[in-house]
């Protein structure tokens, strides 16, 4: 009997949860700094680090076959930036 293929997140999919993530996190970050608004830098780096950290578990699913982070933990990242984004836009309209 075969066993079962282990499931891998697919790098592509990463690719593109990464840029729907890193633009508007660039672009937070850029409209924070030019309108010196704490929030939008502070949810736009959230964005962008949850968005390098993808594009790093992608590239090395590319390269490995596996993920560089497992997903468990993968997941806990993503609710600490989900956490950090969501102070960001709290600030933000708090201000």
């Amino acid at each position: 009997m075969q066993q079962p293929r282990k499931r891998v997140p697919s790098p592509n999919a990463n690719l593109v949860i990464a840029a729907l993530l890193g633009i508007p996190g660039l672009l937070n970050i850029y409209s924070g700094i030019v309108r010196q608004i704490p929030g939008d830098i502070l949810s736009g780096l959230a964005a962008l680090v949850y968005a390098v950290l993808l594009v790093r578990d992608a590239v090395h699913i590319k390269k490995t076959g596996v993920p560089a982070i497992p997903q468990a933990r993968m997941l806990l990242i993503g609710f600490g930036c989900l956490a950090v984004y969501l102070a960001g836009i709290l600030i933000k309209h708090m201000a």
